[in-house]
């Protein structure tokens, strides 16, 4: 059973592009815009992040059972007029440029 989902919204910013997903700072996996990829890990606990280019999502610390999938959805914090703050927020706040939360049951 795939115990790690990741949900990617669909939005213009980085529309073609995929982001690289990080457990343990170690690159398992690539997500597209509005796609949704699965993975097993064994139980414990992981920090998982979401990284395009230079620029990264929050950290997110998530315990992983085998029996129960964990679900993070992830996208762009550029959305309408923050556009005109691309190059901002690659600059200034390369760690804000992604966001990543993990899906409530």
């Amino acid at each position: 059973m795939k115990n790690l989902v990741v949900q990617r919204d669909s939005g213009y910013a980085d529309r073609m592009r995929k982001y690289k997903i990080y457990c343990n700072s170690e690159m398992i996996g690539k997500v597209g815009n509005g796609e949704t990829v699965s993975f097993e890990l064994p139980d414990g606990q992981y920090e998982i992040y979401f990284k395009i280019d230079w620029a990264r999502s929050n950290k997110l610390i998530i315990s992983v059972r085998h029996d129960e999938a964990s679900v993070i959805n992830v996208g762009s914090s550029i959305r309408g007029w923050k556009l005109l703050l691309t190059a901002f927020y690659i600059l200034f706040m390369p760690h804000k440029y992604l966001w990543a939360k993990v899906q409530s049951s």
